[in-house]
């Protein structure tokens, strides 16, 4: 697994601590977009010291195989666009993760996201020794639905009261892909989110 990764417009990077301006910079900037799909966070989540410390707290997860983010930039401007996110990784008899990701408002459509998870999917699994990723995603969040029904993640069922978001638990969409499993990719479909 290598820290940093080129595909046809990204650079897919893990990040140190030192890139939190970065980091707080990109969670401000989208801060009313990403609320309505994520638990609610204090003011100290759009500070710079903790960013950091996130940031520190991710390079030991992934030093223990627990979990690993990469950020992603557009290769020509170096402008920080979004987050995939491999987490609770775990070994066999289990060998899963789960799959969580973010893309600026201003860069959804562009088939971006479609890009990173394409790319990082097989790479995981082989790091990894993985043999299913799952994703869990609010009915309402459409866009993110068709994001993995498009790259070949099948829908399980509903994990009912999953997550609590913005102070209620709330039900998720549990979709899973497994290593076996052709990873969708279609030509009409390369650029778009």
């Amino acid at each position: 697994m290598l820290y940093r990764y080129n595909t046809e417009r990204l650079e897919l990077n893990i990040l140190s601590e030192d890139a939190a301006s970065l980091t707080t910079d990109f969670f401000v900037r989208n801060r009313h977009f990403f609320e309505p799909f994520e638990p609610a966070h204090s003011e100290e989540y759009y500070t710079l010291p903790y960013q950091r410390r996130v940031l520190a707290a991710e390079s030991t997860q992934l030093l223990k195989s627990q979990a690993i983010r990469y950020f992603l930039f557009l290769k020509d401007n170096s402008t920080l666009i979004g987050t995939v996110s491999f987490q609770h990784i775990r070994t066999a008899p289990a060998a899963s993760c789960e799959v969580g990701y973010r893309l600026d408002q201003a860069y959804t459509g562009q088939g971006f996201m479609t890009e990173a998870l394409a790319f990082l999917i097989p790479k995981i699994c082989l790091s990894y020794h993985l043999n299913r990723i799952e994703a869990n995603i609010m009915p309402e969040n459409t866009a993110s639905c068709r994001l993995v029904e498009r790259l070949g993640f099948t829908l399980e069922g509903t994990a009912r009261g999953y997550f609590l978001i913005q102070g209620q638990y709330r039900d998720h969409y549990r979709y899973s892909w497994l290593v076996d499993d052709p990873l969708l990719l279609f030509q009409t479909d390369t650029h778009r989110n």
